[in-house]
């Protein structure tokens, strides 16, 4: 089944039996099995570090897992999901990142800039 994109509004994360603020501004917030995945703006984070911006939840709002980074430092952060399972996703550095769903550690990622 795909996943569900959930409306935000005010960092409120809310649609299909979630109802939950995010810590930082919300860039986008899918749905995903009985998963809530993040990608948060990653201005509002650190300044020259990689912002690991994107987060899962569950459906109340406890975090399960905040996605490591790629190691590029000031330009690694993710810009939101690419495919859904298995989980893609964008990285503002030009890659393409697959991350596990159950840890958040990047398995694979492909240069696509």
């Amino acid at each position: 089944m795909p996943g569900m994109k959930l409306s935000v509004r005010e960092n409120w994360i809310e649609g299909d039996g979630v109802r939950f603020k995010g810590t930082h501004a919300v860039i986008e917030a899918v749905l995903l099995q009985e998963r809530v995945l993040v990608t948060y703006d990653w201005m509002s984070f650190e300044r020259g570090v990689a912002a690991r911006n994107l987060f899962c939840y569950d459906k109340s709002g406890a975090q399960i897992w905040r996605a490591e980074d790629i190691g590029l430092g000031a330009v690694d952060a993710y810009t939101g999901v690419l495919e859904e399972l298995p989980l893609w996703v964008g990285n503002f550095a030009g890659f393409s990142c697959r991350i596990d769903e159950e840890t958040g550690k990047v398995v694979e990622k492909r240069f696509t800039k």
